[in-house]
């Protein structure tokens, strides 16, 4: 009988508590994101820290642009993190930009997360907001830090509002 009980008691707790305990990892990844903007921007003539950002993302990480393209069926193009260093780093530097997040949410499971962080670049020069978009960020967590595997965004446009990539 007391056997009986003992093995009844268990069988109850481990019904009760949970097989794998799952974290609330959402400030290490609101942190990467942050850094993400963060290392693109700046005023006119600052150098930007390109290693920095390479230490933000994973080897292989990919970025690209998307659209409406020319006749509304889609347009984009998808490049490596150097090709993004190479092409965007000198314009980041003689105009000055600055990249902030307005609204994010992400999901995450285990080790990968997905964030939707609606962004607006400020021209370096007047101070005004002349661009606003989404970005779409893929992460992983690899030994134990968070790193951006994929970055895909669009800018805003009539038929596609940002208020729509949360709905």
């Amino acid at each position: 009988m007391k056997r009986t009980l003992l093995a009844a008691l268990a069988a109850s707790a481990a019904i009760i508590a949970p097989a794998t305990a799952q974290t609330d990892e959402t400030a290490a990844i609101e942190a990467q994101i942050d850094a993400l903007y963060a290392v693109i921007s700046g005023p006119v003539g600052q150098a930007r820290d390109f290693e920095a950002m390479r230490d933000l993302y994973m080897d292989g990480a990919a970025m690209g642009a998307v659209g409406p393209g020319e006749d509304g069926n889609g347009a984009g193009r998808v490049i490596t993190l150097d090709d993004y260093i190479e092409r965007s780093g000198p314009w980041l530097v003689e105009n000055g930009f600055t990249e902030r997040a307005t609204r994010t949410e992400i999901t995450q499971w285990g080790e990968i997360a997905y964030a939707r962080s609606a962004y607006e670049g400020v021209n370096g020069v007047t101070g005004e907001v002349f661009l606003i978009g989404v970005n779409f960020i893929t992460l992983f967590k690899i030994n134990g830090e968070w790193k951006i595997a994929s970055i895909l965004w669009r800018t805003e446009s009539e038929d596609w509002p940002v208020d729509a990539a949360f709905d």
